[in-house]
């Protein structure tokens, strides 16, 4: 597949909330004060993004549950992605790099006093 995402950078942002039932979960973002609903496929997409899935494994799992179309499914979990990126549900991890030096290393925090 050449359109392949790499979803190994992807972090759940620092404020967001959830909870989740069998009827999907409800994701409340603590620093916007606002609650999205996620229905229960999109729950699963979520917990496979916290636990680091690639396209691919989340691809194979919603396959073998749903016997759906894979690149259909391909496509869904992008747009589903972009969706949570667009909501700032999701972030990009910056990698600290050895450059920055051992303090930077220590204090992972001090990224965010930056990051607006």
């Amino acid at each position: 597949m050449e359109n392949m995402i790499n979803f190994e950078d992807i972090m759940i942002a620092l404020g967001v909330r959830e909870t989740a039932t069998e009827d999907g979960a409800v994701l409340l973002d603590i620093e916007q004060g606002i609650c999205f609903s996620l229905n229960p496929v999109g729950l699963k997409i979520w917990l496979m993004l916290k636990q680091k899935y690639s396209i691919e494994q989340m691809a194979d799992s919603l396959e073998r549950e749903f016997c759906a179309p894979r690149p259909e499914l391909v496509t869904d979990i992008c747009d589903f992605v972009a969706q949570l990126e667009a909501k700032h549900l999701l972030r990009h991890e910056i990698n600290v790099s050895a450059e920055q030096g051992w303090l930077a290393k220590l204090l992972p925090w001090k990224k965010r006093l930056f990051h607006n």
